[in-house]
C-alpha cells in the first residue's frame, strides 16, 4: 500500500507542481512586478483569514476520524466549515466597512478563503480515507484550472483581483472530484457530540493556525508596506517557486505516509508508527539535501526559465536563503508538525505558531528596514527554525517524539554535499556552462539520487522491484 499510494501522491503532486511553476512563469511575463505582488499581498491576507476561521475543523476530522463514525464526523465537519465560511465572510466585510481595505479587495479576500476551505476540506476527506486516487484528481484539477482561468484573467484584464478570483474557481472546481468521496455522508446530519469532540481538540488550533497563517505571511505583508508591492512580487515569485518545490513533496510524504501512520497508531500505539516515521524522515530528508543541491547548483536556469526578466536578479540574490527557509518549513509542517496527530491535545501546534509569529516579527522589524527583501528572506527562515525547534523539544517532553534515525540522515546529507562538489568542480571547468557539462552535471545528480533513493528504499519502490523481479 506505502509504495502504491506513495506513486500516485508523488506523481500527482510532482505534475500538480510543475504546472504551478508554469503558472509563476506565466503570470511574471504577463504581469510586472508590481500586480503580481498585489496579487500576492491579497492572497497572503486571504491565507491568514483562511487560517484563523476555516483550517482547524479538518486537522480536527483527521485527528480523530473512527471508521465506525464516519458518517457524522463528516457532517458535523461540513457544517463547522460552513459556519467558519460565513464568520470569515463577515470578517472581510467588516474590513471593507472600516476602510482598511476596499470592496473589490475584500470581495477577493473571501472568494479566496472560500475556494481554500471547499478544497481543502474535501480533500481532507479523502486522504483519511486513503482515497490517492481522487485526491490525485483533485489536485490535477487545480492546477490545470488555476493555469488556465489565472492566464486568462491577466490577459483580458490584468487586475491582480480578478487573477485572485480566477485562482479561487480553480480551487473551488478543483475540489469537486473528492465530493464524490464523501458521497452520502455530506447529506448526514452533524452530531453536537461529534461537534463537541472536534472543538475539544481542535479549539487551540483556532489560535494556534491564525498565528501560524500570519507569520508565514507577516514577512510579506511587511515588504508590501515598506519596500512597496514590486518588491513583493520578486519575494513572492522566487519564494512561492522554492515551496512548492519542497512542500508539493512534503505534503505527498504527509498525504502518503503519515496518513499511513496514523491508521498504524490507532491500531497499535506509536511504536507501531514509528518504522512508517522513520521512512517517511528519510524521504524527506534525501527531497531536501539533493533538492538544495539542484537549486544552488542550477540556480542561474532555473530562475531565467520560470521568472520573467524583471524578477531574475532578485530572485537569484534571494534563492540560498529560501531555499533554507522552504527545507525547514516542509519539515515544520509535513513531519515535526504532524506529532499534534499522534497525542492528546494540539497545544503544541500553538506554541509552535506563537514562536514563529514573534521571532518573524521581531526579525522582521529589525531586517526589512536595512535589507529590504533579504531581510524579509533571514526573518522567515528564522521563524521556521524557531517553530521546528519548538516541536522536537515539546513533542520529547510530552513523551511522542517524533524519530530521528540522525545515522542515516547524515549519511543522506553526506551523499548529497559530495555529489554538489562534484558538480561544482565540473561546472568551474573550461566551458563548464555549455550545454554538454549541464547535461553531464545534472545526469550525475540524478544519479546520485536515485542511489541514495534505492539505498534507504525511499517510499518502499526498491523492495517493491526487488519482489517483482524475484517472483
Amino acid at each position: 500500500m506505502i509504495a502504491r499510494h506513495s506513486l500516485i501522491y508523488f506523481s500527482s503532486r510532482g505534475f500538480a507542481a510543475a504546472l504551478n511553476m508554469a503558472s509563476v512563469a506565466v503570470f511574471t511575463r504577463l504581469a510586472p512586478a508590481e500586480t503580481y505582488g498585489t496579487y500576492l499581498y491579497v492572497m497572503s491576507w486571504a491565507l491568514v483569514l483562511y487560517g484563523a476561521t476555516c483550517q482547524w475543523p479538518r486537522f480536527a476530522f483527521f485527528a480523530l476520524y473512527d471508521e465506525a463514525r464516519a458518517p457524522a464526523q463528516v457532517g458535523t465537519m461540513v457544517r463547522l466549515l460552513a459556519g467558519m465560511l460565513v464568520l470569515a465572510g463577515l470578517i472581510a466585510g467588516l474590513a471593507a466597512f472600516l476602510d482598511l481595505i476596499s470592496p473589490a479587495a475584500a470581495w477577493a479576500i473571501a472568494l479566496l478563503t472560500a475556494g481554500t476551505t471547499l478544497f481543502e476540506g474535501t480533500i481532507e476527506i479523502a486522504r483519511t480515507r486513503l482515497r490517492a486516487g481522487i485526491v490525485a484528481a483533485s489536485v490535477l484539477t487545480r492546477a490545470v484550472l488555476m493555469l488556465l482561468l489565472g492566464s486568462l484573467a491577466l490577459h483580458l484584464t490584468g487586475d491582480p483581483l480578478d487573477l485572485a478570483i480566477a485562482v479561487a474557481a480553480a480551487n473551488a472546481f478543483g475540489a469537486l472530484p473528492s465530493l464524490a468521496v464523501a458521497g452520502q455522508d455530506l447529506r448526514s446530519g452533524g452530531s453536537r457530540a461529534e461537534a463537541m469532540r472536534l472543538f475539544a481538540y481542535g479549539w487551540p488550533l483556532v489560535l494556534s493556525f491564525g498565528t501560524a497563517a500570519l507569520a508565514q505571511s507577516l514577512d510579506r505583508l511587511i515588504i508590501a508596506q515598506t519596500v512597496g508591492t514590486a518588491g513583493l512580487g520578486a519575494y513572492g515569485a522566487i519564494a512561492d517557486f522554492l515551496r512548492q518545490s519542497f512542500i508539493v513533496f512534503g505534503e505527498a510524504l504527509a498525504l502518503s505516509l503519515v496518513s499511513i501512520a496514523k491508521r498504524e497508531a490507532r491500531a497499535g500505539g506509536m511504536e507501531a508508527a514509528n518504522g512508517v516515521l522513520r521512512d517517511a524522515i528519510r524521504a524527506m530528508t534525501t527531497i531536501a539535501a539533493f533538492g538544495a543541491v539542484f537549486f544552488l547548483s542550477f540556480d542561474e536556469i532555473v530562475v531565467t526559465i520560470l521568472l520573467g526578466p524583471g524578477y531574475r536578479e532578485e530572485a537569484r540574490h534571494l534563492a540560498p536563503v529560501l531555499v533554507l527557509a522552504s527545507i525547514l518549513m516542509m519539515f515544520r509542517a509535513y513531519y515535526f508538525g504532524q506529532v499534534i496527530y499522534f497525542t492528546q491535545t494540539s497545544h503544541l501546534e500553538a506554541a509552535a505558531a506563537f514562536a514563529t509569529l514573534v521571532v518573524v516579527a521581531i526579525l522582521s522589524l529589525l531586517l526589512i528596514p536595512a535589507l529590504g527583501p533579504m531581510g524579509a528572506a533571514l526573518a522567515f527562515t528564522g521563524g521556521q527554525a524557531s517553530a521546528c525547534l519548538v516541536l522536537i523539544v515539546g513533542a520529547h517532553r510530552a513523551g511522542t517524539a517524533m524519530p530521528v534515525p540522525l545515522g542515516d540522515l547524515g549519511g543522506i546529507v553526506a551523499a548529497a554535499a559530495a555529489a554538489g562538489l562534484v558538480i561544482a568542480g565540473i561546472g568551474m571547468l573550461p566551458g563548464g556552462s555549455l550545454a554538454p557539462h549541464q547535461v553531464l552535471r545534472l545526469s550525475l545528480l540524478v544519479a546520485a539520487f536515485l542511489a541514495v533513493a534505492w539505498r534507504i528504499d525511499m517510499l518502499g519502490f526498491a523492495g517493491a522491484i526487488r519482489r517483482r523481479l524475484a517472483a
